[in-house]
Formats: structure tokens, sequence, C-alpha cells
């Protein structure tokens, strides 16, 4: 095998020498970050490795994968199924592991048994890393909150810098969310624990769990955080049951009862975090963005709308479509999605970037024929706030930044019922999308069985 780019020829030579061996094959996964998949020859033997790299965002509260390296080599100190880690490098930068075999698919599997099986194990090996000593990830300079309150804030306080270094325009609703939660933290003592931070994520194969990854987000918290997180994993990638089941299952074998308003509340903070973390990346010129990104920025601000709503305990209205009013850019968008169409696409890289360009051709066919009035729709119920009819949508966030952060809590309702129209009128946008949003419009979760 012949490398020429001197990025990998770089990397080739970090695994080599701390694998030991040499690299027979090196392929750049059609990732919208940076991996690879490797394959060392060593001893007579095939070594597959994968190679985890950064996400070319700056859109990490605890940016650098060396934090990452070392977690996962504490975490198989603990006996927890992670890869084996053989090093970290700088350059580029990336943490060189094993390729663990398996599929995150929980329709591969052969049936629902075996996916019972499956989300049940996960469940168990996260109350087990819920379990593990947190002295050693405390050395290791993992912050550990100093009050409950901090704990129940930690992810959001981990994330507000990251937010207000990378803004670049005003965003009502993220400091809307922020206020709010700040001033609505749960009573209930939470317990300190190493967790996941972004749960759900596991490979299974044969019927079985083969192991857990991706821990660029563990951080010492309260354990419900991680439950909340499965929530709104679910939607996109299966976990195999109904998520109350795996809660249900997570107070039998720990014997701590789940506070359901707590569980509404870290819900609705970890999914602030994530609208926070992509608020400057997607208004900065500079940033490559990719489909993808739009797509996790409606379906974030969406669950964080109805997870609030069900802390307050209110249903958020769908909206009513109004009439078509289709213009002559129609047919612009029709020709787009035509040509892309007859492209013949020269790898699996190249596949997925037409499926994304397919995708945001249906998501501007619909705008077209329903954006303006819904714009219009938009600046008449900011003037119920504002007293007049914002110019256009950047002078309606301005001015709605502003009384948001003079706005006291008795302003909550009215605020959030503006902001679910908002949302709910973008999902009506995005219909191509539909089911992949709709999965966002959050279940109840049911602690009783």
């Amino acid at each position: 095998m012949v490398i020429t780019s001197p990025e990998e020829q770089r990397l080739a030579a970090f695994i080599e020498e701390c694998v030991g061996g040499k690299v027979v094959s090196l392929d750049r996964q059609p990732r919208w970050r940076k991996c690879w998949y490797a394959t060392v020859e060593r001893e007579g033997k095939a070594l597959p490795l994968y190679i985890r790299g950064d996400k070319q965002l700056d859109a990490e509260p605890y940016p650098g994968l060396k934090r990452e390296h070392d977690i996962l080599v504490r975490l198989a100190r603990g006996g927890l199924p992670v890869p084996r880690v053989y090093g970290y490098c700088q350059d580029p930068e990336g943490i060189v592991m094993d390729r663990m075999a398996g599929e995150r698919d929980m329709a591969l599997l052969a049936g629902d048994e075996d996916r019972r099986r499956v989300a049940l194990h996960y469940v168990e090996i996260m109350a087990r890393m819920h379990a593990l000593d947190i002295d050693p990830f405390v050395e290791m300079g993992i912050r550990l909150p100093p009050t409950p309150a901090d704990t129940y804030l930690a992810y959001l306080d981990a994330n507000q810098p990251l937010y207000e270094r990378t803004k670049r325009a005003p965003e009502p609703l993220i400091e809307f969310g922020l206020k709010w939660l700040r001033r609505n933290v749960p009573e209930r003592a939470p317990r300190s624990a190493l967790i996941h931070g972004d749960a759900g994520q596991f490979l299974c194969h044969d019927g079985k769990l083969i192991g857990i990854y991706d821990f660029e987000a563990a951080h010492i918290g309260d354990p419900l955080a991680d439950l909340a997180a499965l929530r709104v994993r679910d939607p996109t990638e299966p976990l195999g049951i109904p998520v109350s089941e795996m809660i249900r299952h997570y107070q039998k074998i720990t014997g701590e009862p789940v506070d359901a308003p707590a569980l509404s509340f870290h819900t609705a903070s970890f999914m602030m975090t994530a609208v926070m973390s992509l608020a400057g990346p997607l208004k900065d010129p500079s940033t490559p963005l990719h489909g993808e990104y739009l797509v996790w920025d409606l379906t974030c601000r969406r669950a964080f709308i109805w997870a609030m709503a069900e802390c307050m305990g209110v249903t958020v209205e769908r909206c009513t479509p109004p009439a078509a009013r289709p213009t002559r850019q129609a047919r612009t968008v029709d020709v787009l999605a035509q040509t892309l169409e007859r492209m013949v696409p020269g790898g699996d890289a190249d596949r997925a970037a037409r499926d994304s360009a397919l995708m945001m051709c249906g998501w501007l066919a619909q705008n077209d024929s329903l954006g303006h009035t819904l714009r219009e729709q938009e600046l008449q119920r900011a003037a119920d706030f504002l007293g007049t009819v914002p110019a256009d949508l950047d002078d309606l966030d301005r001015r709605m930044e502003t009384y948001v952060l003079e706005a006291g809590p008795e302003q909550d309702q009215r605020l959030l019922e503006f902001f679910a129209w908002q949302i709910e009128s973008q999902v009506m946008i995005a219909a191509n999308l539909d089911e992949r949003l709709e999965g966002y419009a959050l279940k109840a979760v049911d602690l009783a069985g």
C-alpha cells in the first residue's frame, strides 16, 4: 500500500511505532468527522484498528482527544468493555484503538429477544460505570462539582464557555433556556458519578453487546443525565426496546428510584447543550458545514422545547400548515434535485454528499412553498412581545434576545409557547425529514410499568 497524503503518512508512522508492525491499509471513512480504519500486520497476523479523529468543528466543551484517550484507559482498568487503546497521535490528532467487531444498528440482530438482551445488558454496563470510584478521574483532571446544583448543571456549565466563545449572533431561545434551567434546578439531591455524557453508544454482534464507545463528553455528574440522554438517542439510533423499559431496569438493578421531574430536567438540559454547541459554528462562514449539522440543530431544538414543556406540565401545539404559496424559484430547486439524481457517485463519500444535497433540496422546496407565510406569522407573533412588528428575522432575534434577558419567570409559559411555535414551523418546512424529526417530539417515560 502506498500512502501519498502527508497527513496519513504521519499517522501511519505513529501507528507502526505505538502498535508495532506494518500498516498494510489505512482508509479514511466517509463521515463528518475524521476517522480511519487501519490494518496492521504484526507477527504474521492482521490487526484491525480504528483511529478516532477530531470533528474539525469548534463544538466540544472538552476539546482535545487526549482527555478521551485517558478516560478510555481508566474505564478499561475498571473492567468496562471499551476498545483497547494503543496510543494518542498528536498530528493528525487521533486515538489509535482496536476496531471492535459488531454494528450499532439493532435492526441487524436476529430478533426481538436479542435486541432486548443487548439493551438490558447495556443498562447494566452503564450502572457499573456509574458505580466506579470517581477519584481516578478527578486525579486526571475531571472536575468534581462542589454542590448539588453544580452536579445537575455540570455539562451545561462545561458547554456555556464554548457557547459564549463561538456565539456569532443573537440566540433568544438559548438565552431563554439558560435562564430557565438555572432557575429550575431540581430539589432532589443528586449522586456524583462518572457518566457517559452522550449515552446509548454501543456495538453488538451475534446477539451480544460487544462494547461501548465515544467518551468525549464523559464527565462527573448525575447518573440520571445518562438515562435522559437515552431518550434522545433512541429516535435516530433505536436502542432495541422502549426507553421506559431500560430506565425501569436501571431502577431495579441499582435500587435507586428515578425521579421523574429530575429526568425531565436532565433531558431539557442535555438538549440545550447540543443546541449551544452548534449555535456559533452554524453561523460562522469558515465552518465546514454538513447537512447533518442543520438536521441536528433542528432536532435538538425541538427536543429541548418538548422536554421543557414536560417540565412545566404543558403541551406543545403542532403548527397548522398554511396555504402553499410557491414561487418561480421552485423550478430551480427541481432542476437542482434532478441534476443531483443524475450524478454517479465515485464512492461512499460522494454518495453521502449527494444524499445530503438531495435532502436539502426537499427542504428548500418546502421552504419555497410555505416559508414566506410562516415568516410573516413569526414576525406577527413576536410583535405580541415587542409591541411592533420586527423589520425582518434578524431584527426579531436581536429584539427577542433583549426581551428574554429582561423577562421574569412570569413570562416563561408565554415565551415557551412562542419558541415552540417557531420550532414547529421549522419542522413543517423540513417535512421531508418527518420520520427523523418526529422522534424528537418526546414520548413520556413510564416509570411504573
